[in-house]
């Protein structure tokens, strides 16, 4: 899977400076199994203003696995 981390919107809170999201664009697979797009990955997703850009990839990455997983199947009716 191919990731960038896009972004980072910063804010202040309590007077603190915070951590909004990371938008990050990803693709992955091959025609016509193949999957991209663009996603913001919060500090609810487990990062914050220290993470590394491979830690804001792996949050990414366990974001998208989740989507996918709660996807609901298509299904053919014959």
């Amino acid at each position: 899977m191919n990731m960038t981390v896009g972004d980072l919107q910063f804010g202040f809170v309590d007077g603190k400076l915070t951590l909004k999201y990371a938008s990050v664009s990803f693709n992955a697979g091959t025609f016509p199994n193949s999957l991209n797009g663009n996603l913001q990955v919060t500090p609810e997703d487990g990062i914050n203003s220290t993470s590394s850009e491979d830690d804001i990839k792996a949050a990414a990455k366990k974001k998208i696995q989740t989507l996918i997983a709660e996807a609901p199947a298509k299904t053919t009716e014959v």
